[in-house]
């Protein structure tokens, strides 16, 4: 429940961000009110599409055999850990700069009476969001059975929503109470640690599922330590951190080299990212340093 929680409530936060940067500068301009209807039909289309995607995933469940249905879910398990990175990274790489992006967009929008360019940005941003959101919560929607777990997913969405709303609404009031800066950066830290955990549920369906005829080290399947009598996965509070933070009571040797993969790459990929751009910044620090050369 609570990585269902935490997925809504940072989507529905940078949907809300795109949003309220539109309505903003729409309500700045004169005569951009009328656009505030092409994003109202922007933020249906998204949710269309967003719920469209998670229909075909259960459909497509349904429909595929045994093997083939377990192959679907390690693969989509996979890539909704990739597009976590990607996410991490595209905020990285673009947040400081959205809003003026945005609305240096929509100001040439505006001068050529492009309302259509209004609807696709809300469409794209919430139908971004709202595909990530089925894609992470794919997993946690499969394992439902019963009308009672049904209630639990959907109140738990319910309640990111409002959490959602409530920390938007204080970030726009201003830093008094959080800052945009500090609230995305936490986020994507743990971010990275859900992408941590959905990697290695589908590691252990791999393993489970069709490594384990094969001869590998026995370290692989010993356990390295056990903290179930500490805290078991079976808890409200060990269940949370096992689906948010990768927390196992008895991990084995896969468990960790999954783990450590996984952090290698994401480090990586995120030292090459800041390589390129502090490359990219370098040209234009030395051009605005030295006008006349």
């Amino acid at each position: 429940m609570g990585q269902i929680i935490f997925v809504v409530a940072r989507e529905s936060i940078e949907a809300l961000l795109i949003i309220g940067i539109l309505f903003a500068w729409m309500s700045s301009r004169e005569g951009a009110e009328k656009g505030k209807h092409w994003i109202y039909a922007g933020v249906l289309a998204g949710l269309g599409l967003a719920t469209l995607l998670a229909l075909t995933l259960v459909g497509v469940t349904h429909f595929l055999g045994g093997e083939a249905r377990s192959w679907f879910e390690i693969g989509m398990l996979t890539l909704a850990s990739t597009l976590i990175v990607q996410m991490v990274m595209w905020m990285r790489s673009h947040g400081r700069t959205l809003k003026k992006e945005m609305e240096n967009r929509l100001d040439r929008d505006l001068s050529a009476a492009n309302w259509w360019g209004v609807f696709f940005l809300v469409t794209i941003a919430v139908g971004r969001e709202g595909s990530e959101t089925a894609m992470f919560l794919y997993g946690s929607f499969l394992q439902l059975a019963t009308w009672a777990s049904y209630a639990s997913f959907f109140g738990a969405v319910a309640i990111g929503l409002a959490i959602a709303m409530v920390l938007f609404y204080l970030l726009q009031l201003g830093n008094r109470f959080i800052s945009w800066k500090w609230f995305f950066r936490i986020t994507e830290i743990m971010l990275l640690f859900l992408g941590a955990s959905l990697f290695l549920t589908a590691s252990e369906k791999l393993l489970n599922g069709y490594l384990s005829n094969v001869d590998l080290p026995a370290w692989f399947y010993s356990s390295v330590w056990n903290t179930s009598h500490i805290l078991s996965e079976s808890s409200l509070i060990g269940d949370l951190l096992a689906s948010l933070f990768a927390y196992r009571s008895r991990p084995i040797g896969w468990d960790l080299v999954t783990v450590a993969v996984f952090a290698l790459v994401v480090w990586r990929l995120l030292a090459w990212q800041s390589t390129r751009q502090a490359q990219q910044t370098r040209p234009q620090t030395q051009a605005a340093a030295n006008p006349g050369g």
